[in-house]
């Protein structure tokens, strides 16, 4: 396999968003993923529940392994649930706080496991800061982002961003944190205010 079959292997299959890409509108996009983490919850963690909790009901040793099963698959549920909804937080206030601008083009970095991608955004400066995104909903693969993406925030303290026509929200910070220290000291008491009120003046640390 060749590389350029290798990357294309890493692609996720692009299904055009249920809501605007253009980065008029990054409320409906929001929704949609609190919503979906919420639906992924609701169908998985009942059936988690009721393995565990019939063994309190029917008392029958022999029930134990599937209360196990039920409890450990209950937790992992429970905390996948609780890091979409905290992911989805961080975008929000982003976007919430900084305006929206379109970077262009997306420069490809590496990618860690299967749910922590590295890139680097053009359109500003040459020595950008590769940044670390993770999507909300966990999903794996790379969505189709090359051709720019809509960004908000700031680089050295990190951001999130919108990928038109797919619509997937990334949060984003510095690859290396400690690398963007001296711009971020240099920042100046405006982007730093900022930077606060959208919460990513420290790093964020996520599985």
């Amino acid at each position: 396999m060749t590389p350029e079959e290798r990357v294309r292997a890493r692609l996720r299959k692009a299904v055009p968003a249920p809501y605007p890409t253009d980065g008029t509108d990054f409320e409906r996009a929001l929704k949609y993923h609190y919503t979906t983490a919420t639906k992924s919850f609701l169908k998985f963690f009942p059936v988690f529940f009721l393995l565990w909790v019939q063994l309190l009901v029917f008392q029958n040793t022999y029930l134990i392994p599937l209360a196990l099963i039920g409890l450990f698959g209950g937790l992992i549920v429970l905390l996948a649930f609780r890091e979409r909804m905290a992911l989805t937080r961080k975008c929000a206030r982003v976007l919430r706080t900084y305006p929206l601008e379109f970077r262009t083009p997306v420069e490809k970095d590496g990618q860690y496991a299967s749910h922590t991608l590295y890139l680097r955004l053009g359109g500003r400066h040459e020595d950008a800061p590769t940044l670390c995104a993770k999507d909300p909903l966990g999903r794996s693969g790379w969505p189709e982002l090359e051709a720019g993406v809509w960004f908000a925030g700031d680089e050295p303290f990190g951001g999130a961003a919108l990928v038109p026509g797919t619509g997937e929200l990334l949060f984003l910070q510095p690859k290396r944190w400690a690398d963007s220290d001296k711009e971020r000291k240099s920042a100046g008491a405006v982007r730093t205010e900022q930077a606060s009120r959208a919460g990513v003046t420290r790093p964020s640390r996520y599985r």
